[in-house]
């Protein structure tokens, strides 16, 4: 903010709060960033130099008081005391030269042009008279000489390093700390250094070893061939798929097929739950996610693929040549049984995956249960890895009163953001049990265990689910390149990470095998 008028500020305190600001600018700018921010920096500096008159910005205000200490403790971490009484050309105590007051004139505005500046690949260098010179005399803008030297290699790793800086969800980086995470990036440009333009695979293993380091399997690098894949198939145009669904398997870090589709290209082949997809097409799938794998099969109906899979009961790999046709799969199938012990009519809702569609074929699914009079419901997520994760929450809102808690949002700040059901259209009284397997992740994970803490149903199964409680964010790179990040965890109603653990069954059936019927696996239960 410009003043021109009012000389009622202290002299004083103007030339320091301006000093401050371009010591912002001064020591920020060479960190790495975006490069668009060149323009704007350079246009901040034009201003600086033309201008002869006195710059300040807010007035001491409570707004400039609450960030004036996040910039004192900025300005301490950066620089030792002793450098920043040199660049400020005078030996004043560091307390006393960033009193309150003092400071409060710039750091709106300092806030600001950090948050432009803070990674822009300039260096700026100002030069005074005098110490209360109210501008600088000489500015110098030059390339900061470590991004001058960067390849684009190297740039590429920063890119992804920076990009998994601002949203990763663990602050402490597991367990490295800033400075040990910042370590790994040298590391990996140190490594990339004599990589040059064809080296792309040597590169892409570099960048995951140093995202390997973060202990967080779904955080991972997309290079742009798998990438575009993925975009390819989130814009539309191609119906074919071969009907596998898929996982990632933190454990060993492979895509594993959790399940196939009857009738589908891959289970006609004899593809089967359990193996791991090792190439698509002769591209590794080493170090995919499961959602580039799906992207792979994915494609025009008609159109061939080779699929190279190693089974679970064997090392041995088989090559699948397969016709990518229509699959058709019902998400949400009705049906009903009669139980065995009791003889009361069950009504069966089996969902095989949650979409944007699944909640309201959920309410259609329940008016047609309740029509055949059904003296309860069973859930079946057997086979279930999740998908659309506010699917999840939208189902279990059907079975819960208003204001019931169903799942928290925890990102890196530690800010909570909460799922609570409105009560609307929902079904709080008929038995319900909700039937799963080692197979049921994510989204379904979340409407089982808002059911089991709320106590609004019992939880069948033989193992505990998958255990996958994060959410991710796959950001685009400069280069066509993108990388996938983990910006949140889930906690439970009553506070649960299942994350790495997931839902333990409160009844275990007498039998419940992957082919058997919910009516078998609910024998003497329901």
């Amino acid at each position: 903010q410009e003043e021109t008028k009012n000389n009622d500020h202290d002299e004083n305190e103007a030339v320091i709060a301006k000093k401050v600001l371009y010591f912002f600018i001064v020591t920020l700018s060479q960190q790495v960033g975006n490069m668009v921010l060149r323009a704007c920096i350079k246009l901040l500096v034009i201003v600086f130099l033309v201008s002869n008159r006195r710059c300040y910005g807010f007035s001491p205000t409570k707004l400039a008081s609450n960030m004036h200490k996040s910039v004192i403790n900025t300005l301490k971490k950066r620089l030792p005391e002793a450098m920043i009484d040199e660049m400020m050309e005078t030996k004043p105590s560091l307390q006393s030269f960033l009193k309150p007051r003092k400071v409060s004139a710039s750091v709106v505005t300092a806030a600001i042009l950090s948050a432009s500046v803070l990674a822009a690949p300039v260096q700026l260098k100002f030069g005074y008279d005098n110490t209360y010179s109210t501008r600088p005399t000489m500015i110098e803008v030059t390339t900061s000489k470590a991004l001058a030297a960067m390849t684009e290699n190297q740039q590429e790793v920063s890119d992804v390093w920076f990009a998994v800086s601002a949203q990763f969800f663990d602050p402490t980086y597991n367990g490295l700390g800033e400075e040990g995470w910042r370590q790994k990036r040298n590391e990996a440009v140190e490594a990339v250094s004599e990589y040059g333009p064809d080296d792309k695979e040597e590169v892409a293993k570099v960048i995951q070893t140093m995202l390997a380091s973060l202990g967080d399997p779904y955080t991972r690098f997309l290079p742009r061939e798998k990438y575009e894949s993925l975009a390819a198939i989130a814009r539309g145009g191609s119906n074919g798929g071969i009907g596998v669904q898929l996982l990632l398997e933190p454990r060993q870090n492979n895509v594993v097929v959790m399940g196939t589709v009857d009738g589908g290209p891959a289970k006609s082949a004899g593809i089967r739950r359990g193996d791991v997809v090792v190439e698509i097409d002769g591209e590794s799938m080493d170090g995919a996610s499961a959602e580039v794998v799906a992207a792979k099969c994915k494609g025009e109906i008609g159109s061939k693929m080779n699929i190279l899979v190693r089974h679970p009961d064997r090392k041995s790999t088989d090559l699948y040549s397969l016709t990518r046709s229509l699959v058709k799969v019902n998400p949400v199938e009705v049906s009903s049984f009669d139980s065995s012990s009791t003889n009361q009519k069950i009504g069966l809702i089996q969902i095989s995956s949650f979409s944007q569609e699944t909640a309201g074929q959920m309410i259609e699914s329940l008016r047609m249960v309740k029509s055949t009079g059904a003296d309860a419901i069973v859930i079946d997520l057997r086979g279930n890895v999740g998908g659309y994760m506010p699917a999840g929450v939208d189902a279990a809102k059907l079975f819960l009163p208003a204001r019931a808690h169903i799942i928290a949002e925890v990102n890196r700040a530690g800010s909570f953001t909460g799922y609570d059901a409105d009560g609307i259209g929902s079904d709080t009284s008929t038995p319900l049990f909700v039937l799963v397997d080692n197979r049921t992740a994510s989204a379904a994970e979340i409407f089982t265990a808002a059911l089991q803490d709320n106590r609004r149903a019992m939880v069948v199964g033989t193992t505990k689910t998958f255990g996958k409680g994060r959410i991710q964010n796959v950001q685009s790179l400069q280069d066509g390149s993108a990388v996938a990040v983990t910006r949140a965890k889930y906690l439970t109603p009553s506070g649960r990470d299942l994350h790495g653990i997931g839902i333990t069954p409160n009844k275990e059936p007498k039998s419940c095998g992957v082919e058997d019927s919910a009516a078998t696996c609910l024998v003497d239960i329901v």
